[in-house]
Protein backbone atom coordinates (compact mmCIF):
# COMPACT_ATOMS: atom_id res chain seq x y z
CA UNK A 1 0.00 0.00 0.00
CA UNK A 2 3.15 2.42 0.87
CA UNK A 3 4.87 1.90 -2.42
CA UNK A 4 1.54 2.11 -4.44
CA UNK A 5 0.73 5.48 -2.81
CA UNK A 6 4.39 6.49 -3.26
CA UNK A 7 3.92 5.72 -6.92
CA UNK A 8 0.77 7.80 -7.67
CA UNK A 9 2.77 10.86 -5.76
CA UNK A 10 5.22 10.77 -8.02
CA UNK A 11 3.06 10.07 -11.44
CA UNK A 12 1.59 13.31 -10.13
CA UNK A 13 4.27 15.24 -9.32
CA UNK A 14 5.69 14.13 -13.41
CA UNK A 15 2.60 15.63 -14.37
CA UNK A 16 2.89 18.30 -12.94
CA UNK A 17 5.96 18.94 -14.30
CA UNK A 18 5.19 17.94 -17.88
CA UNK A 19 2.48 21.29 -17.66
CA UNK A 20 4.49 23.80 -16.42
CA UNK A 21 5.36 24.65 -20.23
CA UNK A 22 1.95 24.98 -21.16
CA UNK A 23 1.07 27.36 -18.14
CA UNK A 24 3.87 29.84 -18.57
CA UNK A 25 2.93 30.36 -22.38
CA UNK A 26 1.92 33.49 -23.62
CA UNK A 27 -1.95 34.35 -24.60
CA UNK A 28 -3.14 36.17 -27.22
CA UNK A 29 -6.27 37.57 -27.25
CA UNK A 30 -7.99 39.01 -30.39
CA UNK A 31 -11.35 39.34 -32.11
CA UNK A 32 -12.43 37.49 -35.41
CA UNK A 33 -14.20 38.03 -38.36
CA UNK A 34 -17.59 37.80 -36.83
CA UNK A 35 -16.55 39.58 -33.66
CA UNK A 36 -15.88 36.89 -31.77
CA UNK A 37 -12.98 36.98 -28.48
CA UNK A 38 -10.99 34.80 -28.55
CA UNK A 39 -7.78 33.59 -26.71
CA UNK A 40 -4.93 31.88 -28.39
CA UNK A 41 -1.35 30.58 -27.11
CA UNK A 42 -0.64 31.40 -30.64
CA UNK A 43 -0.91 35.13 -32.46
CA UNK A 44 -3.99 34.85 -34.27
CA UNK A 45 -3.95 33.61 -38.36
CA UNK A 46 -4.21 37.13 -40.54
CA UNK A 47 -6.94 36.00 -42.64
CA UNK A 48 -9.06 34.90 -39.20
CA UNK A 49 -8.75 39.00 -38.02
CA UNK A 50 -11.65 41.16 -38.01
CA UNK A 51 -10.64 43.95 -41.14
CA UNK A 52 -9.19 46.98 -39.51
CA UNK A 53 -9.81 50.24 -40.44
CA UNK A 54 -9.29 53.98 -39.18
CA UNK A 55 -12.72 53.55 -37.27
CA UNK A 56 -11.99 49.83 -36.06
CA UNK A 57 -10.39 48.99 -32.60
CA UNK A 58 -9.00 45.98 -32.42
CA UNK A 59 -6.79 44.01 -29.59
CA UNK A 60 -4.12 42.49 -32.22
CA UNK A 61 -3.91 46.09 -33.98
CA UNK A 62 -4.78 49.88 -33.01
CA UNK A 63 -4.45 52.59 -35.20
CA UNK A 64 -1.81 55.30 -33.12
CA UNK A 65 -0.19 58.59 -34.35
CA UNK A 66 0.99 58.02 -37.82
CA UNK A 67 4.61 57.25 -38.11
CA UNK A 68 7.36 55.91 -41.10
CA UNK A 69 9.72 54.63 -38.57
CA UNK A 70 9.27 50.62 -37.08
CA UNK A 71 9.85 50.69 -33.29
CA UNK A 72 10.32 46.90 -31.87
CA UNK A 73 10.29 46.45 -28.08
CA UNK A 74 11.37 43.16 -27.20
CA UNK A 75 13.38 40.91 -24.17
CA UNK A 76 16.53 39.41 -25.17
CA UNK A 77 15.58 35.82 -24.00
CA UNK A 78 11.99 35.65 -26.50
CA UNK A 79 12.42 33.31 -29.46
CA UNK A 80 9.23 35.43 -31.18
CA UNK A 81 11.38 38.88 -30.49
CA UNK A 82 14.11 36.91 -32.58
CA UNK A 83 11.50 36.73 -35.43
CA UNK A 84 10.45 39.65 -35.27
CA UNK A 85 13.59 41.28 -35.48
CA UNK A 86 14.41 39.18 -38.51
CA UNK A 87 11.13 39.77 -40.53
CA UNK A 88 12.32 43.25 -40.56
CA UNK A 89 15.92 43.13 -41.08
CA UNK A 90 15.49 40.80 -43.94
CA UNK A 91 13.52 43.14 -45.94
CA UNK A 92 15.89 46.12 -44.92
CA UNK A 93 13.51 48.22 -42.58
CA UNK A 94 14.99 50.61 -40.48
CA UNK A 95 13.91 49.38 -37.09
CA UNK A 96 14.56 50.85 -33.35
CA UNK A 97 14.69 48.23 -31.25
CA UNK A 98 14.10 48.61 -27.52
CA UNK A 99 14.96 46.06 -24.59
CA UNK A 100 12.58 46.66 -22.25
CA UNK A 101 14.16 44.44 -19.52
CA UNK A 102 17.30 46.22 -20.13
CA UNK A 103 15.75 49.63 -20.78
CA UNK A 104 13.26 51.27 -18.40
CA UNK A 105 12.76 54.55 -20.32
CA UNK A 106 11.50 51.86 -22.96
CA UNK A 107 9.70 49.75 -20.55
CA UNK A 108 7.90 53.07 -19.60
CA UNK A 109 7.42 54.19 -23.41
CA UNK A 110 6.07 50.21 -24.04
CA UNK A 111 3.68 50.64 -20.91
CA UNK A 112 2.09 54.42 -22.54
CA UNK A 113 1.86 52.79 -25.71
CA UNK A 114 0.63 49.42 -24.94
CA UNK A 115 -1.62 48.39 -21.57
CA UNK A 116 -0.89 44.51 -21.97
CA UNK A 117 1.97 42.52 -20.77
CA UNK A 118 4.16 40.69 -23.70
CA UNK A 119 6.45 40.90 -26.41
CA UNK A 120 7.23 41.42 -29.25
CA UNK A 121 4.95 44.42 -29.10
CA UNK A 122 5.79 46.82 -32.49
CA UNK A 123 4.92 50.41 -33.56
CA UNK A 124 4.39 49.86 -37.55
CA UNK A 125 3.58 52.79 -39.88
CA UNK A 126 1.33 53.90 -36.34
CA UNK A 127 -0.16 50.25 -35.97
CA UNK A 128 0.09 48.60 -32.48
CA UNK A 129 0.95 45.03 -33.27
CA UNK A 130 0.79 42.36 -30.35
CA UNK A 131 3.27 39.11 -31.21
CA UNK A 132 4.79 38.23 -33.90
CA UNK A 133 2.66 38.34 -37.19
CA UNK A 134 4.53 38.36 -40.51
CA UNK A 135 0.84 39.36 -41.78
CA UNK A 136 0.22 42.54 -39.79
CA UNK A 137 4.06 43.42 -40.29
CA UNK A 138 2.91 43.43 -43.98
CA UNK A 139 -0.04 45.24 -43.95
CA UNK A 140 0.97 47.97 -41.57
CA UNK A 141 4.05 48.50 -43.73
CA UNK A 142 1.80 48.89 -46.92
CA UNK A 143 0.13 51.93 -45.49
Amino acid sequence: MKNRSLLILLVIFLFSLAMVPFASGEMYTWEDRNGKIRRTYYPPPADQVKQKNSQARSSVGERVVKSQRVELYVTSWCPYCKNAEEFFRSRGIATTIYDIEKDAKAASRKRKLDNREGVPFAVVNGWKIHGYSPEQYTDALAE
